[in-house]
């Protein structure tokens, strides 16, 4: 019986190796950007339905709502970093809220 579990040392040893093969500023700069494309991506979906679920009752309809949220969504990740994004407050995103009702046709 080995006294270190094999899973642990077997993972840290695939990722060493896939990080040596691609280089360490190589590396680096795509497991960076994978994490930024990724997390962007989940933040489309997460500020869609929250965005969506807040303003349900609001009297406009589900579609402009749902056109409205996917704007101001994609709006903010071209606008912000990943660790922007993080840390992102409400007062932030509403001028780019605001900006996206008004191209929906919507008060603002």
């Amino acid at each position: 019986m080995t006294p270190f579990p094999i899973r642990p040392i077997r993972a840290a040893s695939l990722f060493l190796a896939a990080f040596s093969l691609t280089g360490c500023g190589e590396g680096a700069s795509d497991m960076g950007k994978g994490f930024e494309d990724g997390f962007k991506t989940e933040f489309v979906e997460k500020f869609g339905n929250s965005c969506r679920g807040a303003a349900a009752g609001g009297g406009a309809s589900a579609d402009k709502v749902s056109e409205v949220c996917k704007c101001a969504a994609d709006e903010l990740v071209k606008k912000y970093s990943a660790s922007e994004l993080m840390s992102l407050s409400p007062e932030a995103a509403m001028p780019v809220m605001k900006e996206c009702a008004a191209k929906s046709g919507l008060p603002v």
